[in-house]
């Protein structure tokens, strides 16, 4: 018993088609040792399937069995109009392509054509939809034009930025170096704070030496250079070289301020050689708001054409 049953009935170009073989045999085909029931998976991309890829691409085959009744599965895309003659099918080779380490015997199965068919034929109307002129809906041409005139703002701005990309690049360049730089201004006046707070536990020399770091990485943010170990002799130098030799009073007093601290740190012993701590006058303190005030300013003024 054997017969061949195609679903739908009426398969048209663009249809996803299954078509089923049923037959009975005896053979052990799908090497499963004879069970009540056996299902396999089989490859779409057999030989006998490719050399009908002209007019159908078969999506997933299997066959599965019942008892001694076998069931042949293919779902295939038809895109041809027409008959699809499949080659004879050699069940046991497909079955020896999707199992491994088995050797199925060759078992023959011949399908029976399958008849697509064409609706425009079938119809006999060569068009699906009478021929209509563009559908507007109410409004379309105002939103056109509104659409039309944002894209033609969008596009000269576009030009406009481009033309003027230089200046607006420096712009922005400047924008972050002000705020850097005034941020580097904030930071320096906390750790100067800081040092004046904890001025009681530290002595002469080393509060002179972190006093001079904390200006030494301000005035490298503030003027991008390395001062890192520049003497106090060089500074001057420096300064000289980066305001063009119109240095700055504030510049021309962080030098001052230098070589206070270096006398300190390094001439122990000799005459002033230590902060003066009176009633009067407490010099750590009196330069702490010193520097202070000075790189408050200057933070104040970058950007606003003021000194640098």
């Amino acid at each position: 018993m054997s017969g061949q049953f195609v679903l739908p009935r009426n398969v048209y170009v663009g249809d996803t088609a299954t078509i089923r073989y049923v037959f009975e045999s005896n053979v052990d085909i799908l090497c499963d040792g004879g069970g009540e029931s056996a299902f396999l998976e089989l490859p779409s991309d057999f030989p006998a399937f490719s050399a009908v890829s002209d007019k159908c691409m078969v999506k997933k085959a299997s066959v599965s069995r019942e008892g001694g009744v076998f069931t042949l599965e293919i779902e295939a895309v038809f895109w041809q109009p027409g008959d699809v003659f499949f080659p004879p099918l050699d069940l046991g080779k497909m079955v020896n392509a999707a199992k491994e380490g088995v050797s199925a015997p060759p078992f023959r199965l011949d399908l029976e054509c399958v008849s697509v068919g064409s609706i425009v034929a079938s119809s006999g109307n060569p068009s699906f939809l009478p021929q209509r002129p563009p559908l507007l809906l109410p409004g379309t041409n105002a939103v056109l034009l509104i659409f039309s005139s944002l894209s033609i703002l969008f596009f000269a701005s576009l030009i406009f930025f481009l033309l003027k990309v230089r200046a607006v690049s420096a712009f922005f360049r400047n924008f972050f170096l002000v705020l850097s730089m005034r941020k580097n201004s904030r930071v320096s006046v906390r750790k100067f704070r800081r040092l004046l707070r904890d001025s009681p536990k530290i002595g002469d020399c080393e509060f002179a030496l972190r006093f001079q770091t904390i200006l030494r990485n301000f005035l490298e943010v503030h003027l991008g250079e390395d001062f890192s170990s520049t003497t106090t002799g060089d500074f001057s130098r420096a300064f000289s070289r980066i305001f063009l030799d119109d240095v700055p009073i504030e510049f021309e007093r962080f030098v001052d301020i230098f070589a206070r601290t270096d006398y300190i740190r390094f001439a122990r012993g000799l005459p002033d050689s230590d902060f003066i701590d009176t009633e009067e006058i407490d010099e750590r303190k009196n330069l702490v708001e010193e520097v202070v005030f000075t790189i408050s300013a200057l933070g104040r003024e970058v950007g606003k054409g003021g000194v640098v």
